[in-house]
């Protein structure tokens, strides 16, 4: 399990090529499921399923960041073949596991008396709490066997459980397609996601078996040890607690505020936003145990280099981007669900500028990812997660649902944005994050400008069709992507960048 370059090279390779394919087949299977389920069952049940789910989130405070705690335990005995240390770690984490299900199902069911102030629609659902204590079930017990799963991850190994989501994924979204048309019943739509989980956790938990049987002996984890998960886990606790209040409160305040429907029309969106935002966090988080290797085992100046290559990609993307979801996001809803699911042009704005942000900041999330860079940042997400709220229910008052988002954008630019490069480049650099910045200022005039030459290139296409939906992302692309090749296409790292990026999908011989 030891990982050389060559070895790290080749995982990178195969498990972004396995990401992007089950990322691309969720996204095909997902927009299908959604145009079924608004047809036959309704988008009340759709805003009834996306405010659920964010509550959930805030159950997820239970594991308070257990799941990174765990990779960042697992790399360095990985590396070092340590069976028995990868077995006590193992069997450590999966006590607490088992009690995290028993938390999460026993405070999730301490909530349904709140339901009532938070869905806000005009009519009545039945069986309301059904739906929600089904939904904690399936919550509860995707944390049975999520320890074993672990090791297969930081073993840079997660294309073995992406092939195997890919097939249960498609057997699913077939099975909620079918019952949504014949039966048009959310309830069994909801008992087929359970089902799922458990299946697919199930069978991920076999293949750890077979793949480590060492895992199933037991063995004790030294106090050493014990002290430095722990601390890892009260810094991560913080964070977790601070992330979930950031991103999972924006479906609640939108459903109280606004009303539940409105959080079904935005989850379309957002569907598109973060199935694209997840596909591209997939590649890059590809390589996060690659780089939690690569600080264990290399020096500076290469993790630099890395990171360089890593936000070269992240600034070109980010342009191609958002320059799609500013001109194509509401053609996409259109042909997609009709116009009748369009929202306003502000709440489109407000998530291209996340998402700018989401995919700039990228690099420096997988580095915080591969290096455990949480003790230092635990306390400045806390901050931004109160100013979010804050900014929400301000915003959100006087904007309506683009406040919501707007709110989110600022609250990351005026704190983490400030503070995280800062920490990444002293701690781990040992050099000024002025460079970061510089960059990233270069990056943000480069994207306007790609913007405006994309406006004036598109604005008399204004017909809706599928064709001329597909000239208008060529046009995006091509123009957003002639900007970056100019800007970078003489600099070593873009070049080393290019030899990496093929090396993914053309694997070399010899």
């Amino acid at each position: 399990m030891s990982l050389n370059e060559k070895s790290r090279a080749e995982n990178a390779r195969r498990n972004a090529m396995f990401a992007v394919a089950k990322k691309l087949v969720t996204l095909v299977l997902v927009l299908i499921s959604r145009k079924f389920f608004i047809k036959y069952i309704g988008i009340e049940y759709l805003g009834i399923n996306g405010l659920f789910a964010n509550v959930l989130m805030l159950l997820s405070l239970a594991d308070l960041g257990i799941g990174t705690a765990m990779n960042v335990s697992l790399y360095k005995p990985i590396a070092e073949k340590d069976t028995k240390a990868l077995s006590a770690i193992i069997g450590y984490f999966k006590k607490i596991y088992w009690g995290i299900a028993a938390v999460v199902t026993v405070v999730g069911l301490g909530l349904i008396p709140f339901l009532k102030y938070i869905v806000n629609m005009d009519q009545d659902i039945p069986h309301l709490y059904l739906y929600y204590v089904i939904m904690i079930c399936r919550n509860a017990f995707s944390y049975l066997f999520a320890y074993k799963s672990s090791i297969i991850n930081a073993d840079q190994k997660s294309s073995t459980i992406d092939t195997v989501e890919i097939w249960f994924t498609f057997t699913k979204t077939i099975l909620e397609i079918f019952v949504i048309i014949v039966f048009k019943n959310f309830l069994a739509y909801l008992i087929i996601d359970v089902v799922y989980v458990v299946t697919r956790n199930i069978m991920v938990a076999h293949i750890a078996n077979q793949e480590y049987p060492f895992i199933k002996k037991e063995a004790a984890l030294d106090g050493e040890e014990k002290k430095r998960i722990r601390s890892n886990l009260f810094s991560l606790a913080v964070y977790k607690i601070s992330y979930v209040a950031l991103n999972g409160t924006d479906n609640i305040l939108m459903s109280i505020m606004i009303g539940t429907v409105y959080v079904g029309m935005y989850s379309n969106y957002y569907s598109i936003a973060n199935n694209i935002e997840a596909l591209l966090g997939l590649v890059f988080m590809a390589l996060t145990p690659s780089i939690g290797n690569l600080v264990a085992t290399s020096k500076g100046k290469d993790i630099y280099r890395v990171f360089n290559q890593t936000q070269i990609a992240s600034f070109w993307i980010s342009g191609v981007v958002c320059a799609g979801l500013l001109f194509l996001m509401q053609d996409f809803i259109t042909l997609w669900l009709g116009e009748g699911m369009l929202l306003d042009k502000y709440t489109v704005v407000a998530m291209v500028l996340y998402q700018f942000y989401a995919i700039c900041m990228r690099p420096v999330w997988i580095f915080r990812e591969g290096t455990g860079m949480y003790r230092q940042i635990r306390f400045i997400m806390l901050i931004t997660a109160g100013l979010n709220i804050v900014l929400s229910i301000v915003l959100g008052k006087y904007m309506g649902l683009s406040g919501i988002l707007f709110a989110t954008t600022i609250a990351n630019m005026l704190t983490c944005f400030l503070y995280e490069p800062r920490v990444l480049f002293k701690t781990f650099f040992n050099t000024s994050p002025v460079i970061y910045y510089r960059d990233y200022i270069i990056n943000i005039l480069l994207t306007l400008f790609g913007m405006v030459l994309c406006y004036f290139a598109l604005r008399r296409l204004t017909e809706v069709s599928v064709v001329m939906f597909i000239i208008k992302g060529i046009i995006c692309v091509l123009i957003m992507s002639a900007i970056y090749f100019i800007r970078y296409f003489k600099t070593p790292d873009f070049k080393e960048l290019v030899s990496k990026v093929l090396s993914i999908f053309i694997k070399k011989r010899g």
